[in-house]
C-alpha cells in the first residue's frame, strides 16, 4: 500500500531532508513525439516522420513549514537552491521502480507570507523517458561453446544497453539476428556502453580506457521492447552482463 504522501528523492535525497513537502499528486509526465512536416502539393493534408521524442517539461509544487528555530524560510532557501540547481536524478516514492533523468532546474519564486512558511514551484526539464532501475546486471557464464540467450527487456521502446564481455580474445556478438559486433584482442574485459557511444576497459581504478580501435564498426547494439536473442562467439570470453536500461 502507497502512502498518499509523495516525497520527491533528488540525487537520492528526499525533499524531507530539507524540510520539504510535495504539495498534491504530481501528474504523469509523457513525452511527445517530434514531428516533420512534409506538404505535397495537389495532396490532401501532410505528410509526417516521426523524428524522436521531446524534452518533458514536469513541474512540482513544494512547501515549507518549519519551527522558528529552526530557521525561516529564507534563510533554508539558500540551501534548498544549492540542492536543487545540481539535481541530476529525480525519483518519486510512489514510483519505486523508476527514476528520471533531469536535464535542466527552473526554481519559481517563492512565496513567503509568515516567516518560518512558504512555498514554490520548481520547474525540471526531464529525459523524454524515465529509466527502470536496475539493481545488478543480467549475468550469463559462458564456456568455450557460443553463448545463446533470451531475455526480456520490459523497455517501452528501444533501449541502449551496456554490455560487458570478460575474457581475451576476439569475440562477435549478434543481437536479435541484426548487425555483427565484432571485437578483437579482448584483455580482461571490455564495455560497451550504447546509451554513451563509448566501448572501454575499466581498471582497478575504476579509470576508463578507450578501446574503441578494438572493434569492427561505430554502431551499437541496441534492445527492443521484449523479447532479445543474444550470441556470443568467442572461445575466450568466460562471462556476459547485460544493464539493459529499459525505458518506462
Amino acid at each position: 500500500m502507497y502512502n498518499d504522501i509523495i516525497e520527491a528523492i533528488i540525487d537520492s535525497v528526499s525533499c524531507r531532508s530539507y524540510r520539504l513537502c510535495v504539495v498534491g499528486r504530481p501528474k504523469v509526465p509523457s513525452p511527445n513525439l517530434k514531428y516533420q512536416q512534409h506538404d505535397v502539393y495537389g495532396h490532401n493534408g501532410a505528410y509526417y516522420d516521426k523524428n524522436g521524442y521531446e524534452d518533458v517539461p514536469y513541474t512540482l509544487t513544494f512547501n515549507y513549514l518549519e519551527e522558528p528555530e529552526v530557521g525561516t524560510f529564507k534563510y533554508q532557501m539558500r540551501k534548498i537552491r544549492q540542492w536543487l540547481y545540481k539535481a541530476e536524478r529525480l525519483e518519486l516514492s510512489d514510483e519505486p521502480d523508476i527514476f528520471y533523468t533531469i536535464k535542466k532546474v527552473e526554481i519559481g519564486d517563492a512565496e513567503n507570507d509568515i516567516v518560518e512558511f512558504g512555498y514554490f514551484e520548481v520547474t525540471f526539464t526531464l529525459a523524454p523517458f524515465a529509466k527502470v532501475i536496475e539493481n545488478s546486471p543480467l549475468e550469463y557464464t559462458k564456456g568455450t561453446e557460443n553463448l545463446e540467450v533470451v531475455f526480456d527487456n520490459r523497455s517501452i521502446i528501444n533501449s541502449e544497453p551496456k554490455i560487458i564481455l570478460y575474457g581475451s580474445g576476439d569475440c562477435t556478438v549478434y543481437l536479435n539476428s541484426g548487425e555483427a559486433f565484432g571485437f578483437t584482442a579482448i584483455d580482461e574485459s571490455i564495455t560497451i556502453d550504447s546509451e554513451r557511444k563509448l566501448t572501454y576497459k575499466t581498471d582497478s581504478n575504476g579509470a576508463h580506457m578507450n578501446q574503441s580501435a578494438k572493434q569492427s564498426s561505430n554502431a551499437y547494439p541496441e534492445l527492443v521492447a521484449g523479447d532479445n536473442t543474444l550470441v556470443v562467439v568467442g572461445a575466450g570470453i568466460t562471462k556476459v552482463e547485460i544493464w539493459r536500461n529499459a525505458l518506462a
